[in-house]
């Protein structure tokens, strides 16, 4: 795409996407509800762990750390998917 209103477009449309759709598509996602599960095991088995309030602050901050490279990852990744779709359909109506 490239230019400076495409672009925002893209935003907008990412923005929407992510917020609304994939609240609820992970509402009824199977693995993602599995995998919270296992988040809250881990998490309860870690405030059994006996911790200083030192040790929890920088456990905290790893996982957030951890956290915030995944929203990342999968904002850059979905917005690249999103962009390859759009990209593929001009194309697909150019050879037509």
């Amino acid at each position: 795409m490239g230019n400076a209103k495409n672009d925002k477009l893209l935003e907008i449309l990412v923005s929407t996407r992510t917020v609304k759709a994939l609240d609820k598509a992970v509402s009824k996602s199977y693995d993602y509800k599995d995998t919270l599960k296992k988040q809250d095991k881990a998490f309860d088995r870690l405030e059994q762990a006996g911790l200083s309030k030192e040790q929890k602050s920088i456990v905290d901050r790893a996982i957030s750390a951890a956290n915030d490279c995944g929203a990342v990852y999968g904002a850059v990744a979905y917005r690249l998917g999103l962009h390859d779709g759009i990209r593929l359909m001009a194309e697909l109506r150019e050879i037509k």
